[in-house]
């Protein structure tokens, strides 16, 4: 299993504020990029288009106060599995952030979702700061 990490950031916030932010995926507009559409979201569950990627469904895999995990609701095109994680450490007042994934998918796949999912990760963490930090 391949493990990616975001560069690591300091937010304006408390982590049970972050926590909740990150625990409901309606949340999650305020942080997706352009080249998402057709986003739609409950508590639990999202779902949008994204260039390159098709149509994606994600779900809450597990929600504590340090560890937030979301998989795929929907087959992945290769066997194996995905998980998008948000580490939140307290750093009272504030918080330390680390968005990631773990990914165990076929090597040659895994190769090739590298990079984007590498910049897909930064992109979020930097969306988690300028949130929280502007």
């Amino acid at each position: 299993m391949a493990e990616y990490e975001s560069k690591d950031v300091l937010l304006n916030a408390d982590r049970n504020s972050v926590y909740s932010f990150l625990s409901d995926f309606r949340n999650f507009n305020e942080l997706i990029p352009s080249q998402v559409k057709d986003w739609e979201a409950t508590a639990d569950y999202c779902s949008f288009k994204a260039e390159g990627a098709g149509h994606v469904k994600l779900k809450y895999k597990s929600r504590s106060q340090d560890l937030i995990e979301i998989q795929p609701d929907m087959n992945l095109p290769v066997s194996g599995e995905i998980t998008l994680f948000v580490k939140l450490n307290d750093k009272l007042p504030k918080t330390m952030a680390t968005v990631g994934a773990n990914v165990s998918i076929p090597p040659m796949f895994s190769m090739m979702l590298s990079r984007p999912l590498k910049n897909l990760l930064e992109m979020i963490a930097t969306a988690l700061e300028r949130h929280y930090n502007t």
